[in-house]
Order: C-alpha cells, then structure tokens, then sequence
C-alpha cells in the first residue's frame, strides 16, 4: 500500500501539503474512490493522519516515505519490491516453465542498476549495525575487512566508520556508480577496487571477508568453490561471515527462492543452515555459528584457524553450474 502511495504521487502530494481526499483526486487525476481507499489504509499504518488543514503525513509516514536522510527511509525499497512484485505475477509462470529469469530490457533487475544499487542502499541501520557487531563479536582484535560485491557500500562504511580498513570489491559498472552516487570516495578507511569476484579476488588477506547478500545468486557448485577461495582470503584467527535468509530459520527465505529464479539463470536462491556449514567446513573453517539478525535476515561466520596456511594469490577460475552437493 505504502508503494503504491509512492508510485501514484500520493505520497510526495500530502508530503508538502495538507490536502483532501477530493484534492489530492483533482490534483493527481485519481479516481476519488481509489484515493480514499489508498489514503485510509495509511492511516491505519500511521503513516497518514487528519489535520485542521487537511490530510498529511505524519512524522512516521515522512521518515519512512519521504525523508531520505533519516533511519526509517524506505521509499527505494518499496519502489523496487513494487516492481518486482509485478514480474512476478508477469513473470513467474515462464520462469516455472524455462527455468529461465524474466529480466527487463535493462538486462538487470527491474529498474536498472540505479534503482538496485538504490533498494541495496535502502537498508535499515539497526540491520547493518546488528550485522557489523556480530562479526566484530567473532573477531574482536580486526583491523581490516573485505566486503565482496557490497555494491553501495553500506556495509563496508559501517566496517571503516568503527576504525577497520575497508575495501569494497565489486563489478566495474557498479563501482563507477556508486562511488560518487554515495559519495564513497570521501569515506576515510574506505577503498574501492573493482572486479569479478567470481573470477578473481582482489590482492591482500584480510581479518574479515563479508559476503553479504550473495550467495543467493549462485548455485551451490559455485558457492562451495566461492567460500573456499574467500577462506584463502581469511587470515588465520580471522573470520569469514555470511549474511543472507538461511532456509529452514527464514520464513521469508523460501519466497526469496522464487525472487531468484525470477532473476537468475543458476541460483539456487536460498540455502539451509546444514549446508552453509558444510561449505564452510570444506572450506577449513571452524566454529561455524549463525546469528539471528532480524526476524528473516541471519549471519553465519567461521573462524579460519591459527596456524593455518596464509592466503594465496587467486586467479581466474571458471564458474560451473553444477550442484555440487
């Protein structure tokens, strides 16, 4: 209902002034009906209230759906689920039928690059902060991280913004986009490199290597060879952490699963708490763990033994579409 407020204008119309169901309809060229219904289930979200002067949004509704500056924003978000919530309904039957994603002409999610890059940013800064303290829980004494493929950066930010060294390694196009969109070339602590982590992984070991939102876009072949060259970039004594909906912990993770096939050609979606440590196990790791985050997000970290094998340097490598399981 909130995206749809957003979408149509309603939102924005009660954000700079108190106005009546039958002005915003004027206004906007909304039928009267459809407006009252729309602005009546806000009301019930508390995001809209009456006034002296009119309808207007209240502070809720503003810092939520306007106020791009505060905690609670997450008007890009919405946009983008909206989107995706009409490929699937479009979508999903030919992606049941090919096992093929139904992408738009972007040839990316919906909306392009900007508006992903956008939904990625749009994240809640409680989420982020649970996320830094739990690694830094498992790696207390760490100086550096690596956050692969962290696209806006907000991870990676919040990791230099508590004193670490940051580097966020991500696709070329993504890196040229957010380094100025999101102003991370002025973030001390903060270094951008850009690459395929697919096919290479940036120079160096590091105390922390995050995978956050990741491994849901491969499949598990992948993945387990993903996970052991990011342990190879581990130091010993440091940690490797996974952020992601954990099937079988995320009632959420099952439907993100369907978001997948609609998006990707090989992704398995989502994966259980078994395998993600099993992979890490492979990988050399111990103490496998997994943190709840939120109701449907969960972190899961290994510790790379002290005394293990240092980092080696990592070439190209050609990805596989097999299980691997």
């Amino acid at each position: 209902m909130a995206a749809t407020a957003l979408e149509m204008g309603i939102a924005d119309a009660l954000a700079t002034s108190p106005a009546s169901i039958s002005d915003l309809s004027a206004e906007l060229e909304l039928s009267r009906r459809g407006v009252e219904i729309v602005v009546r289930a806000l009301a019930e979200l508390g995001l809209v209230r009456d006034s002296a002067e009119g309808l207007r949004l209240t502070g809720a509704g503003r810092a939520r759906l306007i106020d791009r500056d505060t905690p609670d924003f997450e008007g890009d978000a919405l946009r983008f689920w909206l989107t995706s919530l009409r490929r699937w309904v479009e979508g999903l039957p030919e992606a049941v039928r090919t096992g093929a994603p139904q992408v738009g002409p972007e040839g990316r999610s919906p909306g392009g690059l900007a508006a992903f890059m956008a939904a990625m940013a749009n994240k809640r800064p409680d989420l982020v902060d649970a996320a830094v303290e739990a690694v830094l829980r498992r790696a207390p004494e760490a100086a550096t991280v690596l956050d692969l493929g962290g696209g806006p950066g907000t991870f990676a930010r919040a990791f230099a913004r508590r004193g670490l060294r940051a580097v966020l390694f991500d696709k070329p196009e993504v890196i040229e986009h957010v380094r100025g969109t999101y102003r991370l070339e002025e973030e001390p602590g903060l270094e951008l490199r850009s690459g395929d982590f697919v096919e290479r992984f940036p120079e160096g070991s590091f105390d922390v290597v995050l995978l956050g939102n990741i491994t849901h876009i491969y499949d598990a072949g992948t993945n387990a060879r993903l996970l052991a060259r990011a342990a190879r970039a581990v130091r010993p004594g440091g940690v490797l952490a996974i952020l992601d909906f954990v099937r079988g912990e995320s009632a959420f993770a099952a439907l993100f699963a369907v978001t997948m096939l609609l998006n990707s050609r090989h992704g398995g979606g989502t994966y259980t708490r078994e395998r993600y440590e099993a992979w890490l196990e492979e990988a050399g790791l111990a103490n496998v763990r997994l943190d709840r985050l939120d109701e449907d997000r969960h972190l899961v970290t290994g510790v790379r033994p002290a005394g293990s094998v240092s980092a080696e340097p990592d070439g190209p490598r050609r990805t596989s579409t097999e299980d691997g399981s």
